[in-house]
């Protein structure tokens, strides 16, 4: 699973990246070009599949702490101090680089001015000391925008609320102990949006559930790749449209290639164990920051106009 975190990180990134450098898309362009604004499109989908690898991790943690005797303030602390241990170094750095990139240099990028479809904060809005006030709370894309250029933390508003939600509701279903946390939900009402990632996420508890109840149940090699390749067409399929539910199809299928890995034994890949050993220590780093770099390192490079789809704009991107 923290392979998988490195290679969900990075292509978040690449499909960022080369949404800041690269024109939109052309049907003249060449195969290579072509499989790069293949991969971009990703992106987002990436970050769906981060929310079932949370869910799962966040609801195996609950469990232990349930079965030793819960503390919402022990929990509270640990949740907010590895969010806050990365979230706040970010919102400064970030903000640093906006200014720069926004206020002493001017560049066409922060203004709009390149027509990135991924680049869709107003800093004007964003770039406030009340929208960093309510970054360091996680309100933002619910009572603030995300601050500065960065858009993409968005989903660390949405997974801070899960981190509430989840064990209000294990506690209050499995345990009959309703807590005030329970209160919280109200947000799923007042914003939807947060709401239907909730489905998302709890695909990962789903597949701890799932693992628990069935410790013993065991399959054949073969079934992941069964499993992998119907993952791969809800990805593929979500990719040919906005359908409204793409999101949590794409979540409940990864949940279930992860549950068949987990219960066919698959032999360890040493090649992977740098990239796991990286997924596991700086992939939400990655996340974190990698918008603000890119947005500046970006309106360094194309100016008032974004790269051309071709060998120099692919090389440009890598």
């Amino acid at each position: 699973m923290d392979a998988m975190r490195a290679v969900l990180a990075v292509t978040v990134a690449f499909g960022h990246l080369w949404g800041l450098l690269v024109e939109d898309y052309r049907s003249t362009a060449s195969v290579l070009v072509n499989a790069g604004y293949f991969l971009a499109g990703f992106a987002h989908s990436a970050v769906i599949l981060f929310f079932v690898l949370s869910g799962y991790w966040i609801a195996r943690s609950v469990a232990a702490r349930a079965e030793r005797g819960w503390r919402w303030d022990e929990y509270l602390i640990d949740r907010v101090a590895r969010l806050g241990i990365v979230l706040v170094p970010a919102l400064m750095l970030g903000g640093l680089l906006d200014w720069v990139g926004y206020q002493l240099l001017e560049l066409p990028t922060y203004y709009g001015l390149t027509g990135a479809w991924v680049f869709t904060q107003d800093l004007s809005q964003s770039l406030t000391l009340r929208a960093l006030a309510g970054n360091l709370v996680f309100l933002q894309h619910l009572i603030v925008p995300p601050f500065g250029s960065n858009g993409p933390l968005w989903s660390l508003a949405f997974e801070f609320w899960y981190y509430l939600w989840f064990p209000a509701l294990y506690l209050a279903l499995r345990y009959r102990r309703a807590g005030i946390a329970l209160v919280t939900l109200g947000i799923a009402f007042a914003n939807p949006e947060i709401a239907f990632g909730f489905l998302s996420w709890l695909c990962g508890a789903a597949l701890y559930g799932a693992e628990r109840r069935w410790p013993d149940f065991r399959l054949s090699r073969w079934t992941p790749v069964a499993a992998g390749l119907l993952c791969l067409a809800a990805l593929l399929w979500g990719r040919t449209g906005d359908f409204g539910v793409e999101d949590p199809i794409e979540a409940a299928s990864f949940a279930l290639f992860l549950f068949t890995l987990l219960r066919s034994d698959p032999p360890r890949i040493a090649a992977l164990r740098p990239l796991a050993s990286y997924g596991a220590q700086a992939s939400f780093s990655l996340y974190a920051i990698h918008f603000p770099l890119m947005a500046l390192a970006a309106g360094w490079i194309v100016g008032d106009t974004r790269l051309a789809p071709g060998g120099e704009a692919a090389l440009a991107v890598v």
